[in-house]
């Protein structure tokens, strides 16, 4: 039976795969996920949350309240999968998919296990699942349009290592595929997929798509405003790389948004560029989306209209040290400090004040720093405080900015 609605499985799934896209909901999904990992359907159907746990030469899977544990003692406030790569992490992956699937089947629950990465795998999936009889298995995906997706991407991974949009396209391995990839995963025997759009709110989504009872959580992973961005940029010991983003996840845990334009680095061009992509990724899409579904996705505009980014297109890319920002950003790590510092029961350092208008990025950034320090430090207090043992927090908190290694 070939997946999608339209060749949907009979029964209940032995396992629902939530597989992306990245950039698109997964860790606001994955953390609400992890605070609630045990649902039941309308149907009366159990659903359980897992996550594999690598770390110190061993591997363990996680469910109900070892999730919740795990959570809450990551930097990034959930706990999810590994993604694919060559090798002996692939094959650890699939043997404990493999290992969830079964628990599951023997103790009356269907498993959900999260990783944003696998939407780009679907052959690799589609030969494991094949070994394993082509059990019957849901792949949940959501979607936001090419053009919005590189943008953000970008500022995710790309402007950490290239010095423009355009460089980062030309160099990326990560080029827009993800219809496309969708399109193969339709192909497997006997996997429904559940597509949705990922504007408003994913959580919401997913809980509708099983007629469960899942929490909202606070935004997690939001984009950051430029003058973090650029702040970071400037001083990479707070985030070495793009896959580093653990310091961005503490601030937003902790302080106020910050009112500023969004993330921008798009230029006509590049939409021009992008026109064949857009066009074969939303084809690909409508073979295997039900109407429901494809309604839902296109309720975004930007997937058939390239109006929506006039407005960003005239203002140009994002400014990254506008003073204004950085004064508004001053004053949210000096909150975010201050409510970790009393979660914390710790007392509040004495922290620098906020430069003038006219001093120079230099002073700034050295007003900032310690502001980030502190708040770095009175967020680690709270999680150890959740329960973790020295010898386990040295094994998670890698995932931690280098500057903060030390504590």
């Amino acid at each position: 039976m070939t997946g999608t609605t339209m060749g949907a499985t009979t029964g209940e799934s032995h396992l629902i795969l939530h597989v992306g896209m990245p950039k698109a909901g997964s860790s606001a999904l994955q953390t609400a996920l992890s605070r609630t990992p045990d649902l039941t359907t309308a149907s009366g159907q159990r659903l359980r949350y897992s996550a594999l746990y690598q770390g110190g030469g061993r591997q363990s899977l996680l469910f109900g309240q070892q999730v919740v544990t795990a959570g809450r003692r990551s930097a990034y406030g959930y706990a999810t999968w590994p993604n694919l790569w060559p090798g002996a992490v692939t094959e650890t992956v699939f043997d404990n998919l493999r290992k969830v699937m079964e628990v599951g089947q023997q103790q009356g629950f269907a498993p959900i296990a999260s990783c944003e990465g696998w939407i780009s795998y679907p052959d690799l999936f589609a030969e494991h699942l094949a070994r394993w009889g082509n059990p019957p298995v849901e792949v949940v995906a959501f979607l936001r349009p090419p053009v919005d997706w590189m943008n953000a991407a970008y500022w995710q991974w790309g402007v950490w290592n290239t010095s423009t949009l355009e460089a980062w396209m030309k160099r990326s391995n990560l080029p827009y595929a993800f219809g496309l990839d969708l399109e193969r995963w339709a192909q497997i025997p006997n996997l429904r997929l559940r597509l949705g759009n990922a504007r408003p709110d994913v959580v919401r989504k997913f809980a509708e798509f099983y007629e469960c009872d899942l929490p909202s959580t606070a935004s997690s992973n939001s984009s950051s405003p430029p003058a973090l961005i650029g702040f970071l940029l400037r001083n990479r010991e707070f985030r070495a790389t793009g896959h580093a983003a653990a310091t961005e996840f503490v601030i937003q845990r902790w302080c106020p948004p910050v009112t500023a334009r969004k993330l921008w680095a798009v230029r006509p061009r590049h939409i021009r560029d992008l026109r064949e992509t857009v066009e074969a990724n939303r084809e690909a899409l409508r073979r295997i989306a039900s109407a429901a579904q494809m309604q839902d996705i296109l309720a975004d505009a930007r997937w058939t209209s390239e109006e929506p980014y006039l407005e960003d297109l005239r203002a140009g890319p994002s400014a990254l040290s506008d003073r204004a920002e950085l004064a508004a950003l001053h004053a949210a790590l000096l909150e975010g400090t201050r409510r970790a510092c009393r979660t914390a029961e710790m007392a509040v350092p004495a922290l620098p004040g906020c430069p003038s208008a006219a001093a120079p990025v230099t002073e700034w950034d050295a007003a900032l720093r310690p502001l980030l320090e502190a708040l770095l430090k009175a967020d680690l207090a709270v999680r150890q405080a959740a329960g973790r043992s020295r010898s386990v927090w040295g094994r998670l908190r890698r995932g931690l900015p280098q500057v903060f290694a030390r504590a």
